[in-house]
């Protein structure tokens, strides 16, 4: 993976501009005065620097150090911020919209509720932070690490993901919505009731992920890999899964209605109470001696045994 890694790449400035003069002079810029300057906080030390509500639209930071500092409500739409140390930033509801970031750190900040809509992230680093319902529809992420994350509740509606890791983030009940991911990691992911409809993941790990309650209605999931996930009570209703791995899965109570299954892997995998799934569907599906089919019985599906007919739900669903 290619996010920022190692902190040295990063330099450490020393020289601290004067604050109230930039800031004074940006906004003149923004209003198109003719003594205004755009903001160009190249190289320099902000840290520890109190910016709560403040006006950098379209600022440009390459280089500097913002250690802890304080961005609450701040402006940064449509900023260029590039191999920058944001480490322990504190942006909560900060407007971060159409902004550009490349190489930047923003390791254990706080940054609930930012508005990242449409703004583009380059081999950025997330580890640790708090993105709690913040939102980022439209955004272009590429080659980030998201590891650990916070994002409960965070909006992702058409984003763009590459080649991204969310490995033991937390997004519950976030919400994806015809957003597209190509090799993008979620293993160990805490994604409860996470909205994926109308979602295109195309060879993205999911393994050992818990995504009870997950929607997945009308999503392309091809060649992704689900092995051992909680996957109880999902709703893959009209889901393309060709080829998408289950093996080893939870997939109780979960509904098929409608799905492409074809070389789906439901080897060892446990369809107990699945609904929706017809024998034409599992015959196009792998399944082996340890598949727990959805009439409760374990075994490879026959055709024309009724084991695609589910458990009575009355039945406790451990006792097969």
């Amino acid at each position: 993976m290619a996010a920022v890694r190692n902190l040295k790449e990063l330099r450490t400035p020393t020289n601290k501009p004067n604050l109230k003069q930039v800031l004074k002079a940006h906004l003149d810029w923004l209003e198109q005065r003719p003594e205004g300057a755009r903001a160009n906080l190249t190289a320099v030390s902000l840290n520890e620097a109190f910016l709560e509500g403040a006006v950098l639209r379209g600022a440009v930071l390459r280089g500097s150090s913002l250690l802890d500092a304080r961005l609450a409500r701040a402006d940064l739409s449509r900023a260029v911020v590039i191999r920058c140390d944001l480490r322990q930033a504190s942006l909560p509801g900060a407007d971060l919209s159409a902004a550009e970031f490349k190489a930047v750190v923003f390791d254990f900040c706080l940054m609930a509720e930012c508005n990242l809509n449409e703004a583009r992230l380059q081999r950025c680093r997330f580890s640790h932070t708090v993105l709690r319902e913040a939102r980022l529809m439209d955004a272009v992420i590429q080659e980030c690490d998201f590891g650990h994350v916070i994002m409960n509740g965070a909006s992702l509606h058409y984003a763009s993901i590459t080649n991204t890791d969310f490995a033991e983030a937390e997004l519950e009940k976030a919400l994806l919505y015809h957003a597209r991911a190509v090799g993008a990691r979620f293993r160990e992911a805490k994604m409860a009731q996470a909205n994926f409809t109308s979602a295109r993941l195309q060879g993205c790990d999911f393994r050992d992920a818990q995504l009870i309650g997950a929607h997945f209605t009308n999503a392309d999931l091809g060649l992704s890999c689900f092995a051992r996930a909680s996957l109880a009570e999902c709703d893959f209703r009209q889901a393309r899964l060709r080829g998408t791995d289950f093996t080893g899965a939870s997939l109780e109570n979960a509904r098929f209605h409608e799905a492409d299954l074809m070389a789906a892997d439901f080897r060892g995998a446990n369809l107990r109470g699945a609904r929706g799934l017809t024998a034409a569907q599992l015959s196009r599906a792998r399944t082996d001696p340890a598949t727990v089919l959805p009439n409760g019985k374990r075994g490879t599906f026959l055709k024309g045994s009724g084991a695609e007919r589910p458990v009575d739900p009355a039945v406790r669903s451990g006792g097969f």
